[in-house]
């Protein structure tokens, strides 16, 4: 029997979204899309970089190279990020 190789699923960009009828929920899904298996932050590493990741963020749009449609994802990864660490199980108290 010969070994077929099929080729890697699309990969869905920017490109392929329609800007005019485009949502926020729509951008987050493709960030998770894209964020499959890697591992999200803790809440404490999230809470411990935001200021850093929203500077930098600020800076972007600040820098004139930002479109909205890339400010937007940006943003969108963010969201998902906050997003991901609610539905996370909150850790029980020890007591010493």
């Amino acid at each position: 029997m010969p070994d077929h190789a099929y080729p890697d699923p699309h990969r869905l960009t920017l490109a392929d979204l329609d800007l005019d009828s485009l949502t926020t929920d729509q951008l987050v899904s493709l960030v998770q899309n894209h964020r499959n298996g890697e591992p999200y932050p803790t809440s404490e590493q999230l809470l411990a970089n935001l200021p850093t990741v929203l500077r930098a963020l600020c800076d972007y749009f600040l820098s004139g190279q930002a479109t909205p449609l890339n400010a937007a994802y940006r943003l969108a990864s963010v969201i998902d990020a906050v997003e991901s660490t609610q539905a996370l199980p909150v850790p029980a108290m020890h007591r010493h």
